[in-house]
């Protein structure tokens, strides 16, 4: 099974545009564009009578503010709470300006949360802004990508079958840039998939697959994170960070970059604390050869473990010597596959270890696989 994804290129905000305003029609105050979920106008907000005959329950305003508020280019929509306190309603209210360069992204996953547990009660919610065009159908086409997992160009025919809609430019960037982010996250989950098979085929991926995986829809790492319980992955900075390490309750610290023209910290820094340390000193080349260190590293995290320490494990930037080394030990001491091993690091920080060591990786499960 490939690992590989052809590329998703979504639509450009030109092409988006063009789609959305060709052919356009009126389309009345108020529309349902989604299964109990509708889009619409001021006016439609307005009018109790039409609401209660929709058998509306929740209602979203895109354009909530104070009356005559300007700010930018979008005018508001002075409703909320109180006006509709004669009614069984539940009111949300998101204060967005119609201008190009009005940041609605954080509202994105909020507002889709809001319109997914309304509907999932049995809900039927109506969303707005001024003129049901632009703020409410951002909103809307961000909740049918978030939740209902359609791209921006699926959504935007959904909605369009049933009403106008055409968000501003700045509004249709943003979209763009949540289709791309779901459709990392989306690459990466059919990723894991496919990896998690191989796995329970026994097949061992290709370096090409490997560095596939690895290397693709990466995501900015943090200085540490916990990719296995009591086992961390770390950068330099937190190496030398004791305050952290000793809020992380860190009991043992492989230095998978030892030495003194490398990160030259040893058991003597640490000699003000209760830290056991381990060094190993490795290059991050692909000529240099991890696997010497891989059974010694191993052993000392699954010692380190079974006295209910915890281990941070870390290099430069805690992606390739000291992930390499955590691969290691997950394929030597929890029997994980080398797939398996990347799968469960992977949910929690993204590694990447050189070729050359992906290339060990490989021969250490094929040693294993022929030992068993």
């Amino acid at each position: 099974m490939s690992l590989r994804d052809p590329p998703y290129d979504p639509p450009s905000v030109s092409e988006l545009q063009e789609f959305l305003q060709a052919n356009r029609r009126p389309t009345g105050h108020v529309n349902e564009v989604w299964p109990n979920l509708y889009i619409g106008n001021e006016a439609a907000a307005r009018d109790k009578g039409a609401l209660h005959s929709l058998g509306i329950t929740h209602i979203v305003n895109a354009a909530h503010g104070p009356l005559n508020s300007r700010s930018g280019q979008g005018f508001h929509v002075s409703t909320g709470p109180r006006f509709y306190r004669d009614m069984t309603l539940d009111y949300y209210g998101v204060e967005a300006d119609d201008a190009t360069d009005f940041i609605l992204s954080p509202f994105f996953y909020p507002t889709a949360r809001y319109i997914r547990a309304a509907l999932a009660m049995g809900g039927r919610v109506f969303v707005h802004c001024l003129m049901g065009v632009s703020r409410s159908a951002t909103l809307v086409l961000a909740f049918l990508m978030i939740v209902e997992g359609l791209r921006l160009q699926e959504a935007a025919a959904a909605v369009r079958r049933h009403r106008d809609v055409c968000p501003n430019p700045g509004f249709l960037q943003q979209l763009r840039s949540l289709d791309m982010s779901l459709e990392r996250e989306r690459r990466r989950k059919r990723q894991a998939q496919a990896l998690e098979h191989l796995g329970e085929q026994g097949e061992t991926p290709s370096l090409t697959e490997l560095r596939e995986i690895l290397w693709t829809n990466r995501k900015p790492v943090a200085p540490v994170n916990q990719v296995w319980p009591n086992l961390y992955v770390g950068d330099e900075s937190v190496a030398r960070d004791k305050a952290t390490l000793s809020s992380l309750g860190v009991t043992h610290v492989l230095n998978a970059a030892a030495g003194r023209r490398r990160i030259n910290t040893g058991q003597q820094f640490y000699s003000d604390t209760q830290i056991v340390y381990h060094g190993v000193e490795a290059a991050d080349h692909p000529e240099f050869n991890l696997q010497l260190f891989f059974s010694s590293a191993a052993q000392f995290i699954d010692s380190a473990l079974e006295t209910n320490g915890k281990v941070l494990v870390h290099c430069a930037m805690g992606v390739s010597r000291s992930g390499a080394l955590v691969l290691a030990f997950l394929m030597l001491c929890q029997g994980l596959s080398l797939a398996e091993a990347i799968t469960a690091v992977r949910l929690n920080r993204d590694i990447g270890p050189n070729s050359g060591f992906l290339e060990q990786l490989r021969q250490l499960e094929l040693s294993l696989q022929r030992s068993k």
